[in-house]
């Protein structure tokens, strides 16, 4: 999980001094940080319907691009949030919104999509059957 992004996937969404401003630090704690809270929402979201293990333990073309971008984008959210709230770029916001959309929808079953899925005895469903009677009476 520590080497899900690497530096060069932010070649696409950042620029390096964006990205230095963001985190000054030489060894990019802040960013490893948030990378870290943005793989854990992302399993918040997703984790009882997909296998997030296998997900996040792929490396190199075998990782999902669209689960690279979203950790990326909600990662440079967490960060322009952190240092300066009130002047994060809307475009952020918007991607930041778009990414959590896909993983709400994703994460109810809505929205298809070829991530690994849990092994179906381990799935935990939505399907809950309730009564206001006790099953012995035979109302329900």
């Amino acid at each position: 999980m520590a080497n899900f992004i690497q530096e060069t996937d932010y070649e696409v969404q950042a620029r390096q001094e964006m990205i230095r401003l963001l985190d000054g630090s030489d060894e990019r704690t802040a960013l490893l940080k948030a990378e870290r809270f943005a793989v854990s929402q992302i399993r918040k979201y997703i984790g009882g319907r997909y296998d997030c293990d296998t997900i996040f333990a792929a490396t190199g073309d075998l990782r999902d691009d669209y689960i690279i971008m979203i950790t990326i984008d909600i990662a440079l959210y967490h960060l322009w949030s952190k240092k300066a709230p009130k002047q994060v770029p809307e475009h952020r916001k918007e991607r930041y919104a778009d990414a959590l959309d896909w993983l709400t929808n994703v994460g109810s079953g809505e929205m298809p999509t070829d991530l690994p899925q849990l092994p179906t005895d381990s799935y935990r469903g939505d399907l809950r059957i309730y009564s206001l009677h006790k099953p012995n009476d035979n109302k329900y």
